[in-house]
């Protein structure tokens, strides 16, 4: 196992799946696009003719017509549009296959790896086996020891954790418990510098073990609120301005007054992204 331990680390990379969340949020951005352009095209292809010294340009308008009518020169920018809408299609074909394989693949990565193989086995055989990746442990355990300074508490609101971790609201806590209670190692309002914001504490930030892989979690409980509900939406342009995507990087959980919490909710959002 020793000798494929540099193999073994790029199984382990997890900025391989960053980029296929990324390629996948281009493709649907391209997808969106060639869908768009296609809609705008004139009806009907286009038929070339090649003489020896010239091209002519046929205008077929529906597939019965298989002469079309002829194009003339002055109007040479409706054979540029059919040409660019046969080209359009076929490369929306191969986006929209790309689309299905890279879901299948997200979604096997979603509930298979190598290291939820060793972290489902139990204790005793865990201590007898060599998994391809030790370092794993290593880097779950150097993850959780980093040190950061948390922030204070203005009230006297207490919300402890049932590990002990204090928050600041009854959401927040049930948030905190259900990370704790599915194993997730998180830090609570750990600083992280943003672009055009400066420093901010997202309410979690949280590790997939399995993907070695962060999460920022941000609770907006107030979303009825018109002023607060400006500036989280600001936030959440600035997160994206950063790099952080909703479903890539990021989770994001919302309430009002009127439609409170759900726990069904959060923990279906943490078998998704963070199991």
């Amino acid at each position: 196992m020793k000798e494929n331990s540099n193999k073994n680390k790029i199984l382990f990379d997890d900025r391989y799946i960053e980029n296929i969340a990324a390629r996948r949020l281009c493709v649907e951005e391209l997808i969106k696009d060639l869908e768009g352009e296609i809609k705008k095209a004139p009806e009907g292809s286009l038929r070339i003719v090649d003489k020896k010294s010239y091209v002519q340009y046929y205008w077929c308008k529906d597939c019965k017509d298989t002469n079309g009518v002829y194009i003339p020169n002055e109007k040479v920018n409706i054979a540029k549009a059919l040409a660019q809408k046969e080209y359009n299609r076929k490369v929306l074909k191969l986006a929209q296959r790309e689309k299905s394989i890279i879901s299948k693949y997200d979604a096997f990565l979603g509930k298979e790896s190598y290291q939820k193989i060793y972290d489902d086995m139990r204790d005793a055989k865990k201590k007898i086996v060599e998994p391809i990746h030790p370092e794993v442990k290593e880097f779950i355990q150097s993850w959780q020891a980093e040190e950061y300074e948390p922030m204070p508490f203005m009230d006297n609101t207490e919300f402890y954790s049932t590990n002990g971790v204090r928050v600041r609201s009854k959401s927040e806590l049930i948030i905190a418990n259900l990370l704790e209670q599915y194993d997730v190692p998180y830090k609570y309002e750990k600083p992280l510098i943003l672009k055009g914001k400066g420093t901010v504490r997202p309410d979690f930030v949280c590790l997939n073990k399995s993907q070695r892989k962060e999460y920022i979690w941000e609770h907006f409980g107030m979303m009825d609120d018109y002023d607060y509900a400006n500036k989280n939406i600001l936030k959440l342009n600035v997160y994206q301005q950063n790099g952080y995507y909703l479903g890539v990087n990021m989770i994001a959980s919302f309430e009002t007054s009127q439609q409170p919490i759900s726990s069904r909710n959060i923990k279906s959002m943490i078998e998704k992204y963070l199991l």
